[in-house]
């Protein structure tokens, strides 16, 4: 697993090579591209087990297998055809808000 501790804050939204930005394949992205079902377009994300291997302005989530997926409050701050949600935490109870359709 890569460490993230670094990165830069622009990697992460709708626009992120890192987490939440489109993509076809994973070499649109730093680590790895998910695509289909609730990932119209694709979408740059990391792996992760829990928060902490999530960088900044994004969490862990319960979907392929644990994945950071792009924090947010309100559905305009997702990229077009991603809403906010409330989802499920990969590693933590309970449920967060993030960029998924």
């Amino acid at each position: 697993m890569v460490l993230l501790l670094g990165a830069c804050p622009h990697d992460v939204g709708p626009d992120g090579g890192l987490v939440g930005g489109s993509c076809r394949d994973s070499g649109d992205c730093v680590e790895r591209c998910v695509d289909g079902g609730k990932f119209p377009g694709g979408t740059c994300t990391v792996d992760c087990r829990d928060d902490r291997d999530c960088p900044g302005g994004s969490w862990c989530v319960d979907e392929k297998g644990g994945i950071c997926l792009a924090e947010c409050e309100f559905d305009d701050e997702c990229r077009g055809g991603y809403d906010c949600k409330n989802t499920d935490r990969e590693g933590a109870g309970g449920k967060i808000h993030v960029c998924i359709d």
